[in-house]
């Protein structure tokens, strides 16, 4: 059985021009055919779209013209004065029956006015008298005659109206030959029947402004159930079996594509009318824009494969040589023990230029690494020693802190024994220099340790209020970040003839921050830096505060303070981190439990 790397040439060269062609000409070759087949179905789904859209417009179009004969025929239904005067006509004079009943007409045609053509209107009252808002070809003549037959056609049908789609136009200078005319009986809940309405739509004129906003290349075609052409864009006839297909089709609209005359047809039945209209648009147009779009894309395709084939021999030849040189340069690197530097020609390109000054600046820089990290062992292993030693006087603290505790619970000295026992807490936690992060309850912990303390000293001249919400107990503070903003506010807030200061310590969590605040009601900032008694400034401790806060939390730990002329604020903003325990179990250490046998 052949193995199938033999097929694959060695070269670099060879195989970028297979990879090329098999990963991407071909795929892409594949990838426009079928772009174009179904660019070729979106397209003539869009041209369907427009057809169907432009179908919309027309149909919604003659149905306003239908449905303002409908809105015209209910307004004179309800115009009282004209029920008067056409009920009973001999009641009025034949003038002003006349003015009457035009300035009527003329009224519903400008409630109009926005549509693409007027509306005709013809009334017979129960006398016979005609009344027209337009003026006619011939003379009006008493026509009771044509009231009466009407009236029967009407009442025999089944609603009080009737459409007429090939009513004859008779009015004077009037373009067209053809009327769409509503013919409908006036009748009023109290006086019945009083007259005759025909309201007409030249429907070969707002044909002719329905085709100004059509493509060129459409056809649009009315006709009837009985595939009587009705209106026509085009001197061609509409052919009998596409009349035939879509009536046979029996629906309200659709469209298909007729292969026969190679057209995307769109069709819309009026049911009130039996009137079908249709648009046709040639597919040669699409095709055409198609086969065009087609071969500049083949054209610049091929063009593309040519230029990139002969670009990537070339490349792939001066890419090899210098490639090269440079594997043969990191296997001497091991060799030599980095002592090995590749000599870049001054016809190199950029790349290989650039590739190689990297290579050489990566074998300083590994050398000078490894010479740094050596000093830095030697360097840290003088710091261990020194710092195995400068933890001798702290244990040897710690252990007397401890002894001068008991000695003082055996001579019953309560207060000493709290403060050795609350020093001793916090100098503990001092010394751990391992723990920069601890729970906000450790830190509340020392805090109240701290307190103890200060008590003794300042008796009666200050209270802290602690105001925690629970859920942050467990979040994660810098250690002893609260003791310094306390001590602050008892050293340089209170005035001891003043009576006792209060100092409120407030943590609780806004979205994704821990909000610490220490405010205290004393003389403010400004005043205890103009004390000369005090120090100014905000001392050591917070610029130690300030610093630690940027080196755990860079941008996102914050540190402000607002003084008034009555006590000052300051408001740490911390990430909310949580670390809650697995077991709050043994959760008691304290300093009793330190000794000095670390």
């Amino acid at each position: 059985m052949p193995n199938w790397r033999n097929f694959i040439p060695n070269t670099l060269k060879h195989r970028l021009i297979i990879a090329y062609i098999t990963l991407l000409m071909v795929p892409l070759c594949v990838a426009i055919f079928y772009l174009f087949q179904h660019f070729e179905a979106i397209r003539q789904k869009d041209m369907m779209d427009r057809m169907s859209e432009r179908m919309q417009q027309v149909h919604v179009s003659l149905t306003d013209m239908m449905a303002f004969a409908y809105k015209a025929n209910i307004m004179l239904s309800q115009d009282e004065s004209l029920i008067q005067i056409m009920h009973d006509p001999d009641k009025y004079d034949a003038l002003d029956r006349k003015k009457v009943i035009e300035s009527k007409m003329f009224g519903i045609n400008n409630s109009f006015f926005f549509h693409q053509t007027d509306l005709y209107f013809r009334f017979i009252d129960l006398k016979g008298n005609v009344y027209t808002s337009y003026a006619p070809n011939g003379r009006l003549t008493n026509e009771l005659k044509d009231l009466q037959d009407w009236q029967r056609k009407l009442q025999s049908g089944a609603h009080s109206y009737r459409w007429v789609a090939d009513d004859w136009n008779d009015v004077n200078g009037s373009k067209g030959s053809k009327f769409l005319s509503l013919y409908t009986v006036l009748d009023d809940q109290l006086r019945g029947n009083f007259g005759l309405a025909q309201i007409s739509i030249n429907i070969q004129e707002w044909f002719r402004s329905t085709l100004k906003d059509s493509p060129v290349n459409q056809d649009l075609t009315i006709f009837t159930g009985q595939g009587e052409t009705v209106l026509h864009s085009k001197k061609t006839a509409f052919s009998t079996e596409m009349m035939q297909r879509i009536m046979s089709l029996q629906a309200q609209e659709g469209h298909y594509e007729d292969k026969h005359s190679s057209s995307l047809v769109n069709y819309s039945y009026l049911e009130e009318l039996d009137w079908y209209v249709v648009s046709q648009m040639p597919l040669s147009d699409l095709q055409q824009e198609i086969r065009q779009l087609r071969f500049i894309v083949l054209l610049f395709l091929t063009i593309l494969v040519i230029v990139f084939v002969l670009v990537t021999i070339i490349l792939s030849a001066r890419m090899t040589e210098p490639l090269y040189v440079l594997e043969r340069s990191m296997e001497e690197a091991l060799d030599k023990k980095l002592n090995v530097k590749i000599s870049i020609g001054k016809d190199a390109t950029d790349e290989v230029r650039s590739l190689g000054e990297s290579f050489n600046r990566m074998i300083d820089d590994i050398v000078a690494l490894i010479n740094k990290l050596k000093l830095e062992e030697r360097q840290k292993q003088a710091v261990r020693f020194q710092m195995l030693l400068s933890q001798m006087n702290p244990h040897f603290l710690l252990n007397t802190l401890n002894t001068v505790k008991w000695i003082a619970k055996k001579e019953k000295q309560k207060e000493i024994a709290d403060i050795c026992a609350s020093l001793g807490l916090i100098l503990e936690a001092s010394l751990n220099s391992e723990i920069e992060l601890i729970p906000l309850k450790e830190e509340i912990r020392l805090l109240r340790s701290y307190e103890s303390i200060q008590a003794f000293r300042f008796r009666g001249h200050f209270v802290i209020l602690y105001e925690m919400d629970e859920s942050v107990q467990h979040a994660l503070v810098p250690k002893l970040s609260l003791q310094p903003l306390v001590e602050n506010s008892i050293v340089h807030a209170f005035d001891a003839a003043d009576g006792c200061g209060t100092i409120w310590v407030r943590v609780r969590a806004e979205g994704s921050e821990l909000i610490l605040e220490v405010e205290d009601n004393g003389i403010g900032m400004e005043a205890a830096a103009l004390n000369p008694g005090r120090r100014s400034g905000h001392g050591i401790g917070l610029s130690n505060l300030r610093e630690r806060l940027q080196l755990l939390f860079k941008q996102e730990g914050s540190m402000e303070f607002i003084s008034g002329a009555e006590g000052t604020l300051v408001r740490i903003r911390l990430p909310l981190l949580i670390a809650t325990p697995y077991s709050q179990e043994g959760d008691g250490g304290h300093v009793d439990d330190f000794t000095g046998g670390r």
